[in-house]
């Protein structure tokens, strides 16, 4: 096993209280991190902030999509694009403070992602020293918890909440675990969403209309060339690539983060998370000053270019055959 994967750094044989050690680490160190962030900056919001007022509004009675936005009670740049359905599974985090809520979420996605991605093998560790993990962690996105879905199929329950993010995985399964779960996830969301907001997917469609931020890579310079990995099309990590690569998606870097999951080689992990690490800091470090839409622009071109493009080179050069190779990270995709 050492050997498929090229682990240099002993044995790589995950053993079950190995990956729950590594777990509960790596789940207390973005956790503790956030904390301190809200500590040293006491006006923080993290992304999950928003899930979080959401879901109070609707157990209040309030409609987010009128509260959120620039000058309004949940000041933000940017309206809210999140389908209600996030607002519900937000609903058992809202008893708590706000900057509890997002260690919470962050700290168990985290969890659910590090023990997932070791079931067979250490060799996407690199993932985790990742830019696109850090940011993702800092912000308490949803990304962390879409990627954990790759590897525990079960996850897709919540695949309604995010779509875009989970979309991708549904497409790669090859079992119906993920389908069920996602449909019966639907079901229970969406159907608590119409109760307590029967008008919001008329929001909501309203809003992303507007969103001219958020773009698919595959309409970005080069991005149509992603679509080449649909040429290895009997691998599932293929169609999370081309999936993603047509869901609209903001520039920033926790979009990312699925792909620094569908390396098979300890090698090919850490040159994709060294890249897409790249990219990020390169956007973050020199256009980050950018007024918006320029800054969303050159993002976006840079993900494209040092995250989506080199997975698309390293998944074709494996072999088009319907089954990955023995214990691939994608190989959870598709098992019970």
């Amino acid at each position: 096993m050492s050997d498929a994967h090229g682990f240099p750094w002993g044995s790589n044989r995950p053993t079950t209280r190995q990956r729950l050690l590594l777990a509960l680490g790596i789940a207390l160190f973005v956790g503790l991190n956030l904390y301190i962030t809200h500590e040293k900056y006491d006006n923080t919001r993290s992304d999950f902030s928003l899930i979080w007022f959401g879901a109070r509004a609707l157990l209040n009675g309030a409609d987010p999509y009128r509260l959120v936005g620039p000058g309004l009670v949940f000041d933000s740049q940017w309206t809210s694009l999140y389908p209600a359905t996030a607002y519900v599974l937000g609903i058992p985090f809202a008893p708590l403070p706000e900057r509890w809520a997002s260690i919470a979420f962050v700290s168990v996605s985290a969890f659910l992602l590090a023990y997932g991605m070791t079931r067979h093998s250490w060799h996407l560790l690199p993932l985790f020293p990742s830019v696109p993990f850090i940011f993702s962690a800092q912000v308490a996105q949803w990304s962390i918890l879409a990627t954990a879905g790759i590897f525990i199929p079960y996850l897709a329950v919540v695949a309604a909440a995010k779509p875009q993010s989970f979309i991708p995985i549904l497409a790669a399964s090859r079992t119906r675990t993920p389908i069920v779960a996602a449909a019966i996830g639907s079901l229970i969301l969406v159907g608590v969403s119409l109760l307590l907001l029967p008008s919001w997917p008329r929001e909501w469609l309203d809003l992303a209309r507007q969103a001219g931020h958020v773009r698919p890579p595959v309409v970005r310079l080069g991005g149509v060339f992603i679509l080449l990995v649909l040429l290895k099309w009997r691998r599932p990590e293929a169609w999370i690539v081309a999936t993603m690569a047509v869901m609209p998606q903001t520039w920033f870097p926790y979009n990312t983060l699925p792909l620094l999951a569908l390396p098979n080689t300890y090698r090919e992990a850490c040159v994709l998370s060294l890249l897409a690490s790249a990219g990020a800091y390169l956007t973050g470090i020199y256009f980050g000053g950018l007024p918006p839409a320029e800054a969303a622009t050159v993002g976006g071109q840079l993900a494209v270019a040092t995250a989506y493009l080199p997975a698309t080179i390293m998944i074709l050069r494996f072999p088009n055959i319907a089954e990955p190779r023995p214990q691939s990270p994608a190989s959870a995709v598709r098992r019970d």
